[in-house]
């Protein structure tokens, strides 16, 4: 059961990634929901159609499967074509989650630098492609250590810091239910904050259970985990009592640019979106340029 719960987390892990984007989304309040309902669906026929198939010939018996099953199994059934389909699906599924994963942790790792959480180095862009190039090679970095080790174990040390992380974003969610219920918000769930409570209860109960299953899985991820955890933690109390500038300071006019973005998002909701009624260009780097300008002009108003 604990390597069954690991893997499914691991399998359905990484939906929470489509947050860090939103400031490139135009309507995210109309788009996210439906994204999110389509992205488990098809993980969830991604997962059951070939899992079925190739139960259904079972041939090795699955007690005898390992990495590398299905891509025989397709070859026995379907020839050598088949087999080279199967392959190509599983390079193309990992290389999607790994480019994701990435995508999401760069720029996170990139916006607490911005707001003097972690060390400045982070804030540096490419000055072409403008991504966040110290924060993708600190990145490669910790992945290329990780190759040495099992895939369970991977799972392992995967599952646990991201599901502290699932969990942390929960509490803070029901806390701003709780704490700001009139706070502006491009999508709110159509339940009240009880109910709410009761059905993320099982959610957060589940999350607590894959982090111990993760911690329990080997000697290796629990020495792994735990020692990640405690540098992180300790590290991060040592460098914002050494360092003053380490500590969380937002930036001039951002209450300014969030209050104008949310009455963007309300406006934009209530019209249809086109290019003569929207508050945003209608190009795929539209939000982008309207968060500048939005922050170029609370900023002014903060001078």
């Amino acid at each position: 059961w604990r390597d069954l719960l690991t893997v499914l987390y691991w399998n359905f892990s990484g939906i929470d990634s489509a947050s860090t984007s939103a400031g490139e989304v135009i309507r995210p309040g109309y788009h996210y929901p439906r994204g999110l309902l389509a992205c488990v669906f098809i993980i969830l026929i991604t997962y059951m159609v070939p899992l079925l198939a190739v139960t259904i010939v079972n041939k090795p018996p699955y007690e005898s499967w390992e990495d590398g099953s299905f891509a025989s199994i397709a070859r026995a059934q379907g020839g050598r074509w088949l087999a080279d389909l199967v392959a190509i699906a599983g390079i193309i599924g990992n290389a999607g989650m790994h480019i994701a994963e990435m995508f999401e942790d760069a720029w996170q790792l990139h916006g607490m630098a911005e707001v003097n959480l972690v060390p400045r180095i982070f804030r540096y862009r490419h000055p072409y492609f403008q991504t966040p190039w110290a924060c993708i090679t600190i990145q490669i970095v910790i992945i290329s250590l990780l190759q040495a080790f099992d895939f369970q174990v991977i799972v392992c040390i995967d599952n646990f810091f991201s599901v502290i992380g699932v969990l942390l974003e929960l509490l803070a969610f029901v806390y701003l239910r709780y704490s700001k219920p009139d706070m502006a918000r491009p999508f709110k769930i159509p339940l009240s904050n009880t109910m709410l409570t009761a059905v993320l209860a099982p959610v957060f109960s589940l999350g607590v259970i894959v982090v111990v299953a993760s911690l329990t899985g080997s000697l290796v991820s629990l020495c792994i985990n735990i020692g990640g955890l405690l540098i992180g933690v300790l590290g991060t109390l040592v460098a914002m009592y050494r360092y003053e500038d380490l500590r969380y300071t937002p930036k001039d006019g951002h209450s300014e640019l969030i209050r104008t973005m949310a009455d963007v998002v309300a406006e934009d909701q209530k019209q249809p979106l086109s290019p003569e009624n929207s508050s945003i260009t209608n190009t795929p780097k539209g939000s982008s340029i309207f968060l500048r300008s939005a922050a170029e002009a609370s900023s002014s108003n903060a001078e």
